[in-house]
């Protein structure tokens, strides 16, 4: 629960798993995480677009970058990134976040509170820069924590649900102070519903947050997340039981 001003994957090649937690830092520098050389890297997150300046190799990812053979990391298959919705330059930095890890399989994204909104990030945001090879390919599983009802929280997973051709599940966790009712979550995810889902056979969750208040703060367990043998999935610690 430090922040540190640079990490260096300088050459790690039996790092499996690459788990940050650096939430609640609010002063204004940012820590950089540099990725060299870890080709056994799976697991990665949670990225955070304001927080983390990515570099890959020798090049820093910033919004609009595009991808190549110098600026991905093909090994990671499970990815967690923690991202201020509301925050459009921020948003627009995902998408090439997105491009540096071809292979993404499953996709964990919170949702941050941010202080004020920014400004409306479209469908069109999204398709800039051409396809997002993880999504169209691999991608089998989303899960979206802590979801407030924005509208741009609502057209990122139009995005998924509209080109993952291969997505088998997607996992909507809502903020718990968000809604009263199912009803009202099911209103607000209406565009995603009537969306033109490419994948036929994906299955939709929804579930409301166990966590109070605006934050949703899960309780970590180092022990367990470093027990290789017995989870696969770090981010997938924490049991959402009561359904919408």
């Amino acid at each position: 629960m430090t922040k540190v001003e640079d990490v260096a994957i300088v050459d790690a090649p039996c790092l499996e798993m690459f788990l940050l937690f650096m939430a609640g830092m609010n002063d204004a520098t940012s820590s950089r995480i540099k990725i060299g050389r870890a080709p056994n890297l799976r697991v990665l997150g949670y990225l955070e677009p304001r927080e983390h300046v990515l570099e890959i190799g020798n090049t820093v990812i910033s919004a609009g970058t595009k991808a190549s053979p110098s600026t991905v990391v093909p090994s990671v298959n499970i990815l967690g990134l923690e991202v201020r919705f509301a925050v459009r330059n921020e948003v627009k930095k995902v998408p090439s976040f997105l491009r540096c890890f071809p292979n993404i399989q499953t996709l964990h994204v919170k949702s941050a509170t941010a202080d004020e909104a920014t400004g409306k990030a479209s469908l069109k945001l999204w398709k800039e820069g051409g396809p997002i090879t993880c999504v169209q390919r691999h991608m089998k599983k989303v899960v979206f924590h802590e979801f407030k009802g924005s509208i741009n929280e609502t057209v990122f997973l139009k995005f998924i649900a509209e080109n993952a051709r291969f997505l088998e599940k997607m996992v909507i966790v809502v903020a718990y102070a968000c809604y009263s009712s199912g009803e009202d979550v099911n209103s607000t995810l209406k565009p995603l519903t009537c969306a033109k889902w490419v994948s036929g056979t994906c299955k939709l969750q929804v579930f409301k947050s166990p966590f109070e208040g605006t934050t949703g703060s899960p309780v970590y367990d180092i022990r367990l997340a470093s027990e290789f043998s017995q989870i696969t999935d770090p981010f997938d610690l924490i049991y959402y039981r009561e359904s919408l």
